[in-house]
């Protein structure tokens, strides 16, 4: 394990240690909303590293975890607009 600091959110700069880790299952969120859109999420773990504070309630040390979010989205046809295809609001003059 890497030493180094890490600066909180609240601005405190403290130590800790870069975790290794082997990522044993990551699945998707899956959400229908309400009009058949099917929303699906994911968080990909690219580094973890444990503080030397713990939580006061619990004991457990304090990890920090830094990830990305995926998001997929299946939107029904009939939602569906391409781009070109919205209604202009005004019609334009041509200037040259």
């Amino acid at each position: 394990m890497k030493k180094l600091k890490v600066r909180l959110p609240d601005g405190r700069e403290i130590e800790a240690m870069d975790v290794d880790f082997e990522t044993v299952k990551e699945d998707w969120n899956e959400y229908k909303l309400e009009d058949g859109t099917i929303l699906k999420f994911k968080t990909i773990v690219s580094s973890i590293v444990r503080t030397e504070e713990y939580d006061p309630m619990t004991g457990d040390p304090v990890y920090h975890v830094r990830s990305t979010n995926v998001l997929r989205v299946k939107v029904p046809e009939e939602l569906k607009r391409l781009p070109g295809a919205r209604k202009p609001e005004a019609e334009g003059v041509e200037v040259r």
